[in-house]
């Protein structure tokens, strides 16, 4: 039905951009549309003739067969075009810039010429094309997307961002609220009871007019709202969800002591939060992840001031300040650019041996940096390839990343426990590390072997990729088709189709945007 519906549509936009001085002598000659009644729909059109809808013609309209000669039965035109801008990921480290447009051009005839030549355009709003509902394109005149959506790529979603668990996966709606699903065993999915959930679910009630606005996941799972307060639940083994009840499991605690975050971050064990002036982390601190030696909870204080990003996993974590990376807990694996007999630990923020960074990923025990001219350079544990460099051995300093040849510029880097992945400037997707469970997709290689690969691969969606998240074993991306896909391992849902089967190709997450 939405052919007829859209051909309906484009009718009524003829209406008001065709125009001509006419005069009325029968039914199918005019001046005005109500003078063209011998039909529904009826438009006055050029040379002062009546056009009716017809769905053989492509405007939909077609004069009527006892117009003059030059006129009768001819169609009017031959329909509108639509064109449209389309992101630059490099406006964004993630690739979705949600204050993007599309342009549309809505055809208008020539009343001088009866054949309805399109020459002649103007911009405005495609009428012919349904826009600014979830799944379709974003509009080109007034609000992109209706309410509760943003225009990712080229059509509007719900999604505003993402987070993979070590077994689950979060997202975060544009509305402002967070969904969940996977295991949870450790209490990670937050208001469910179910040991694990194979369809996102809300994970807690959203405080009034304080939408939340990013999540961050492990074992537990944080949320930082747009006032600044902190959320957190699940696994609180070592304190890291309140440190002032040190219990297994951890229902939903507001971090009181955290002012106004703007940036928070899990670990295994801890979690870190920063507010424009310092960094506090509370949870465990055998390996001085909380910097300091004070052993922990916490929550402990290091003044940092203003930070550009904050990224923890692991057991260790970095900051970026005006280009300057700094990192600090368990160094165990070479993960801070430093040999691990001589420095198992660092106590505080110390800077790493790289310049002008603008991204930074984390894996299990290994860390990568982004700059802002799109090299990537990365060091600490290889066995499984998850520093790129073609060697799969423990690179204690940074070591650059080669990309094939076809590969784009990339414009933000995300890593899972022992793979990475980047998105480039035409939002094509390229990992490297361990595929042991199918989290990269890999076919096999000549000899059967597709256990993990040294270099970066592409990996094929079916979409372009806006964001990439990475959990232990399971990859997740926000798509430019507005929609979250996943694969990998799916034993407990994470990946969120429903189905607890493994998925070795993307699987789209039943999140409804309505």
């Amino acid at each position: 039905m939405r052919s007829l519906d859209l051909r309906r549509l484009l009718v009524i936009a003829l209406v008001a951009a065709i125009s001509g001085g006419c005069l009325k002598f029968s039914t199918f000659s005019c001046e005005e549309p109500e003078d063209c009644d011998a039909q529904d729909l009826g438009v006055c059109a050029a040379g002062g003739h009546c056009a009716y809808p017809d769905l053989s013609c492509p405007t939909g309209l077609r004069y009527d067969e006892h117009a003059d000669a030059d006129f009768a039965g001819m169609c009017l035109g031959d329909g509108g075009t639509t064109s449209s801008t389309t992101i630059d990921p490099s406006t964004s480290p993630t690739g979705l810039d949600t204050t993007a447009t599309t342009t549309a051009t809505t055809t208008t005839v020539d009343p001088s010429d009866p054949t309805g030549d399109t020459s002649s355009s103007e911009s405005g709003t495609d009428t012919g094309t349904m826009c600014g509902t979830a799944g379709d394109a974003c509009c080109a005149d007034g609000p992109e997307c209706g309410d509760g959506l943003t225009c990712l790529g080229d059509v509007c979603g719900c999604i505003a961002q993402i987070d993979a668990g070590d077994r689950h996966t979060c997202a975060v709606l544009v509305s402002g609220g967070v969904l969940c699903w996977g295991a949870n065993d450790l209490g990670q999915l937050g208001d469910s009871r179910n040991p694990f959930e194979a369809t996102p679910l809300p994970a807690l009630t959203v405080l009034p007019n304080d939408p939340i606005r990013e999540v961050t996941a492990i074992d537990h799972t944080c949320v930082r709202s747009e006032m600044g307060n902190v959320r957190c639940f699940g696994n609180n083994d070592a304190g890291q969800v309140d440190p002032t009840m040190v219990i297994p499991i951890a229902s939903v605690t507001i971090a009181s002591w955290v002012p106004s975050a703007d940036h928070a971050s899990t670990g295994i064990s801890h979690t870190c939060a920063a507010d424009g002036v310092s960094m506090l982390c509370w949870g465990g601190n055998g390996q001085n992840q909380l910097t300091g030696v004070d052993p922990g909870p916490g929550p402990i204080t290091f003044g940092t001031g203003p930070v550009s990003a904050l990224e923890v996993r692991g057991n260790f974590g970095c900051i970026i300040q005006s280009g300057t990376l700094s990192c600090w807990g368990q160094n165990n694996q070479g993960q801070l650019a430093t040999d691990p007999t001589l420095t198992p630990n660092l106590t505080t923020p110390t800077t790493m041996p790289v310049a002008d960074v603008v991204g930074v990923a984390l894996g299990r025990q290994h860390t990568c940096s982004l700059t802002n001219a799109g090299a990537i350079q990365c060091w600490g544990r290889n066995d499984a390839g998850q520093l790129g460099d073609g060697t799969g051995t423990q690179q204690l300093a940074p070591v650059a990343v080669t990309f094939p040849i076809e590969a784009g510029t990339p414009v933000d880097i995300e890593a899972g426990d022992q793979h990475t992945c980047v998105i480039d400037d035409a939002r094509a997707l390229w990992c490297w590390g361990s595929n042991a469970n199918g989290q990269l997709m890999l076919e096999p290689d000549g000899m059967g072997f597709d256990g993990y690969t040294l270099v970066p691969v592409a990996v094929e969606v079916g979409a372009g990729v806006l964001a990439v998240t990475g959990g232990v074993t399971h990859t997740c991306v926000l798509t430019d088709a507005g929609d979250v896909r996943c694969w990998g391992t799916n034993t407990a849902g994470q990946i969120g189709n429903g189905t607890t089967n493994y998925a070795f190709e993307p699987q789209i997450a039943d999140i409804d945007c309505g």
